[in-house]
């Protein structure tokens, strides 16, 4: 089912079968501001207050509605390439998006004028998963180097560790803070004993498949793709200092480091040819773990 509704004083599109709810924001760069599994639990790390504090073109990100998934593109951190302005975060999440429900799907877009590229993503479900199929399209003469990141930040649970198909042994780099044990990254620390950190598994691995798991409370959360468009994985963890907020986070990504200029230095870029398009897709799934 699919229906228009609010959510804190901000319109919503809610997508729900018998396993999940999902709410995206339209006008607030069509985040995925909420995800429930069929217990009705929310797995999205949420703001507190009742209103919403909307991200504009000029906000700084993190004074804003940090919380649960918004789709960074072409960057997470601002740089300036071929004469053009990568916002902060990525400017499709600072932008208000265009709708159409169809039937059983809902779509999104939005123009990126400031690197001349149309985003858009469809969401539907089979009713079991959540499916968001992404297509961007550059419009300029030349190639362009670009991030795709989904910015999940979910819920922390003391014990909760991401699972993956990178191991313990494979090689990590520390984009920023410092994790207590290189060796237990993927953890989610004790709230408040430690600062904020992220780090990137620096291989690829495509498709990227990736689960946040709460042990304690058996909990799931899963996401997927289909191609090897997003190939590489970020996590990050706040353990409290960020916004007092205790959160897990999953970065899976088109390219490493933040931006596509350390991206390139690195190796790990990735590109739209000039008048090119593409395609994945991202599906989530939770589960309540035990048979329930």
């Amino acid at each position: 089912m699919i229906r228009e509704d609010f959510y804190k004083d901000r319109p919503a599109v809610t997508v729900s079968t018998d396993e999940f709810s999902a709410t995206f924001l339209p006008l607030d760069g069509a985040k995925l501001v909420s995800y429930k599994n069929k217990d009705g639990e929310e797995l999205m790390a949420q703001m507190p207050g009742e209103k919403y504090l909307r991200l504009g073109i000029d906000s700084n990100y993190i004074d804003c509605e940090c919380s649960a998934c918004d789709d960074m593109f072409p960057t997470i951190d601002p740089c300036e390439i071929n004469g053009q302005k990568y916002l902060d975060h990525g400017e499709v999440c600072r932008m208000e998006h265009s709708y159409k429900i169809e039937g059983d799907k809902v779509a999104f877009s939005v123009e990126a004028s400031e690197v001349n590229s149309t985003f858009a993503k469809t969401v539907y479900t089979d009713g079991k998963s959540l499916f968001i199929k992404y297509r961007i399209e550059n419009h300029n003469d030349f190639t362009l180097p670009y991030i795709w990141a989904a910015h999940m930040m979910l819920i922390g649970e003391e014990g909760a560790y991401v699972e993956s198909e990178f191991s313990r042994n494979d090689e990590k780099r520390v984009m920023f803070g410092k994790p207590l044990s290189i060796d237990t990254a993927e953890v989610l620390e004790p709230f408040g004993t430690n600062k904020g950190y992220k780090f990137y598994y620096t291989d690829a691995k495509a498709p990227i498949k990736c689960s946040v798991i709460y042990p304690d409370t058996n909990k799931k959360i899963s996401v997927e793709f289909d191609n090897d468009i997003v190939k590489y994985l970020g996590v990050w963890m706040n353990p409290g200092d960020l916004n007092d907020m205790y959160n897990i986070a999953i970065e899976p990504c088109t390219a490493l480091y933040d931006d596509p200029i350390n991206a390139e230095k690195g190796n790990a870029a990735s590109y739209i040819d000039a008048k090119g398009t593409i395609e994945f897709t991202l599906k989530i799934d939770s589960e309540i773990m035990g048979g329930k």
